[in-house]
């Protein structure tokens, strides 16, 4: 017990946001189809069906009932198993596989998630063994198990109301290129270059865009700081961005292509189903859809670029318009959307789970440690091999973690399965890209985490799946990610 204190004592969590949300997600409503996770040992990384049965019905607290599907409080099956949980826990039910989803290969490396004692739980495909079926391993539990195609769903997260990597529907997204398509063609860039000289001084209130694929359709708030001529380059200072410290506003270089200045105020407009709209979420105007109209204001809104809905109130949308060539246009009403509704058979036939080798050690061998501690999920720690203690486990000694002292290296007793060898050093030849998975290095420690967006200067922008968080690192701080499986090294694919 003294050596575990000494851990919570010398050990910082990756940090938690100190954002107080003010609102539920506008998903949970009761009758809504969710996916249920939980914090407690052993379920830590698995998904449960089920729908939401009431939400609190004040700001005072962010407790949900819950209902699981595939769970029960009978042996017999017959009562389901309710249940009182955080909203934090909650997300919305993951939408079926696209039918090029479906018919896409499953490559070894690949994050998947698998059906598994009625939920689904987060793993990474090892061997692909023929006739449909995959060895799955479990970072989580750390054992390795067998599953038929049609177990398994890509993974995904729900970070910021939207599904990372996004859900595919052709249909949408091909009217979506066609009108990008036309906006591009009716911009004149050397037009543009030179509104973009005359109207963005230094101090200029402005709105800027992204490319990236996450980020498409959405608008911040900036104020220009710098032009940079020789590239027609803007170094922006965002409004409602945070540099890594959380403190300092986040400040980026952007073309003149992805800047304008804000649209004009709309006033005492009644906004009708299939306008064109903006919609204010997350620290920026999303272009969407009204999909429904109901009393008081309110009005339901699909976003175009991940297809998720939500209800506004007035205040948080204002028409679409589009700057082209230094005026405001307004765009069509967009036609009836469709959307297919599949189902993905989940019939479970599970194969025996497989052993996990043990892996065997000698005194002084570099190793890194991970921990089983709640907060620590999903991070290792750079350690020496001690000696061997028996009943599988070993005494470490940290390089950066300091006893109780502060001075001499803190000493722990693990598990076999908590240590592996160090990975070794890699040179990325080429530049990370959005949504690469890595490990970053923080608080003495290398932490899994997803690149969210690229910026300038070998800059990253990663998003850490456990807590939520999304923090700045340069290139130097990151390493691709990989994971110790039956004693090689796999290299992770793209989220």
């Amino acid at each position: 017990m003294s050596s575990r204190r000494r851990q919570s004592t010398q050990r910082k969590k990756a940090p938690e946001s100190s954002v107080t949300p003010i609102r539920l997600p506008p998903f949970l409503k009761p009758g809504a189809a969710v996916e249920i996770s939980s914090d407690e040992a052993g379920f830590r990384g698995s998904w449960y069906v089920g729908e939401v049965v009431a939400v609190p019905s004040s700001d005072s607290t962010t407790k949900c009932e819950v209902e699981y599907t595939t769970l029960f409080f009978d042996k017999e099956g017959r009562k389901r198993l309710k249940e009182v949980v955080d909203a934090a826990q909650l997300r919305p039910a993951v939408p079926a596989m696209s039918e090029r989803e479906k018919e896409r290969d499953v490559a070894v490396g690949e994050d998947v998630d698998a059906f598994y004692s009625d939920g689904w739980w987060e793993g990474t495909v090892t061997e692909v063994l023929g006739d449909g079926r995959f060895s799955v391993y479990f970072r989580a539990s750390k054992e390795q198990i067998r599953f038929r195609r049609d177990e398994l769903r890509f993974h995904r997260e729900w970070v910021n109301g939207a599904w990372k990597p996004p859900i595919e529907e052709r249909e949408e997204e091909e009217e979506e290129e066609e009108e990008e398509e036309d906006l591009l063609s009716r911009v004149d860039p050397e037009t543009a270059r030179e509104i973009a000289k005359q109207m963005f001084s230094i101090g200029t209130i402005v709105e800027v865009s992204s490319d990236e694929e996450g980020f498409k359709g959405s608008w911040f708030s900036a104020k220009v700081i710098e032009h940079v001529d020789e590239e027609d380059k803007y170094l922006v200072e965002y409004r409602d961005l945070r540099e890594e410290n959380g403190i300092e506003p986040l400040k980026e270089e952007a073309d003149f292509l992805h800047i304008r200045p804000p649209p004009p105020a709309d006033e005492d407009i009644d906004f009708a189903v299939r306008d064109k709209i903006d919609a204010f979420y997350n620290d920026a105007w999303w272009v969407g859809d009204v999909i429904e109209s109901m009393k008081e204001g309110i009005v339901g809104v699909c976003f175009r670029y991940t297809g998720e809905k939500m209800r506004f109130g007035r205040q948080g949308l204002r028409l679409h318009r589009d700057w082209i060539n230094g005026t405001w246009q307004l765009p069509l009403k967009r036609g009836e959307m469709k959307r297919a509704t599949k189902k993905v058979p989940c019939d479970r036939n599970v194969r025996p789970k497989k052993a996990i080798d043990k892996e065997h050690f000698s005194g002084g061998d570099p190793v890194e440690v991970s921990s089983v501690e709640e907060g620590f999920e999903d991070s290792w720690f750079l350690a020496k091999v001690i000696e061997y203690r028996g009943t599988d486990k070993w005494l470490v000694e940290y390089e950066k973690l300091k006893a109780e002292d502060g001075k001499e290296p803190l000493r722990e007793e693990v598990n076999v399965f908590q240590i592996r060898p160090r990975p070794q050093e890699t040179v990325m030849v080429n530049p990370l890209e959005k949504l690469d998975e890595v490990d970053a290095l923080y608080n003495d420690g290398w932490w899994f985490g997803v690149v969210k967006k690229v910026l300038a200067k070998s800059n990253y922008l990663v998003h850490f799946p456990k807590t939520d968080e999304v923090l700045k690192f340069h290139v130097s701080r990151l390493r691709p990610h990989q994971e110790w499986i039956d004693g090689k090294w796999i290299a992770s694919s793209k989220t």
